[in-house]
């Protein structure tokens, strides 16, 4: 076997074509692509990059796209060896057969590439990742004290069967007033989901999207995400980088109005619920109950495995879930008492219980003054 260590951006198109193979099929097929992570790098600046590569007898094995990404005040502005384009499921990326020989040799070759980091980050591995147990194993027997999250992605199993009978397994009061107000809605016009057929139609509609995205959070009083060119450029990356290899852009039209928008993917027989939203005036109408019927209705039609509505407990996901899938984050310090490793062990998680809504809501006031200032 033999680990090498390919730096900086350009490495990530040098590895592309025999990264996708250790990946394809997988439910992290577009969160732990090449393509995810150009993405990430177009719009977002990463200090230092490096994929770590394992081969053996010519065959790519193992790849780790790793950076020294510097936090934000929730980090204390203090720096992270962590994956940086980072998804809602992050596996890792080795072949399951030899992964007890392989990622240890690869997590040596990263900690060497990047010294001492502090702290190293891992987010969202899949609890039923092969791989997971050897990582625990790893920090364990190199002395690194190790703090573990865990987080949720409810489900809906469809299991072959046809949209009739998902539906006849829903809360009768949420199967109910989801057909009432497909019906309400469809009065002012056919109902129907779309999706471009190319790109430059996807990016046209995109950038209604975010603008109806953060007048909705703005107006009850939360932080608009694209109300950052980086996050703007971010997303436009994403759709331009991963079409046809796994985005999957759709909105909700009555008429000739796009009344609800949801930027997802497709990726292991799944549909994955990412960033929705949908336009204020049409609230009466539950667009967004809508918007996943007829995503549910097009998974039963193509044989999908489900929808998966990723990280988060939200109680409208629940109410569409019949399963759920749980992934770990890791955070690995040089030492116990490191400063940097008791900020995000002990710190950083009681700061976030304590005071998360709050910051929120006062970075939602910063933003809608810097509005009123710059409107014309």
């Amino acid at each position: 076997m033999e680990i090498s260590i390919l730096a900086g951006p350009e490495a990530i198109e040098t590895l592309a074509p025999r990264w996708r193979t250790l990946i394809e099929g997988t439910e992290g097929e577009v969160f732990s692509s090449p393509n995810w992570c150009q993405a990430h790098l177009a719009a977002y600046p990463v200090k230092k990059v490096a994929v770590v590569r394992a081969e053996e007898n010519g065959q790519l094995v193992g790849v780790m796209p790793l950076g020294r990404v510097r936090t934000d005040y929730r980090g204390l502005y203090r720096s992270l060896m962590t994956p940086f384009a980072i998804g809602d499921y992050q596996p890792l990326i080795v072949e399951t057969g030899g992964a007890s020989r392989i990622l240890p040799a690869m997590l040596d070759a990263a900690r060497a590439q990047f010294g001492n980091p502090g702290v190293m980050w891992w987010p969202h591995i899949p609890a039923d990742d092969p791989a997971l147990p050897i990582l625990r194993r790893y920090f364990q027997e190199r002395g690194m004290p190790t703090f573990e999250e865990t987080d949720v992605a409810p489900r809906l199993s469809i299991d072959g069967r046809s949209y009739e009978e998902v539906e006849k397994s829903f809360a009768s009061s949420h199967r109910v007033d989801t057909r009432r107000q497909r019906k309400r809605l469809g009065e002012r016009g056919p109902v129907t989901l779309w999706r471009p057929g190319t790109l430059d139609e996807g990016l046209a509609v995109l950038d209604e999207f975010f603008d109806v995205h953060d007048e909705k959070w703005l107006s009850q009083g939360y932080p608009g995400q694209f109300q950052s060119p980086a996050t703007r450029k971010h997303y436009r990356e994403m759709m331009a980088k991963l079409w046809g290899r796994g985005v999957h852009f759709t909105t909700v039209r009555c008429g000739d109005a796009h009344v609800s928008y949801h930027f997802g993917f497709q990726a292991g027989g799944w549909f994955q619920w990412y960033r929705p939203s949908y336009r204020a005036e049409y609230f009466n109408f539950s667009p967004g109950k809508i918007h996943v019927s007829l995503l549910v209705e097009e998974a039963c039609r193509h044989g999908m495995k489900g929808v998966d509505f990723l990280l988060g407990d939200e109680p409208y996901k629940l109410a569409w879930a019949n399963g759920s899938k749980q992934v770990v984050s890791f955070w690995a310090g040089s030492g116990r008492y490191s400063p940097a490793y008791w900020w995000f062990s002990e710190g950083k998680p009681y700061f976030r219980k304590r005071y998360a809504g709050d910051l929120l809501r006062a970075k939602a006031l910063v933003q809608k003054a810097k509005r009123l200032i710059h409107r014309p």
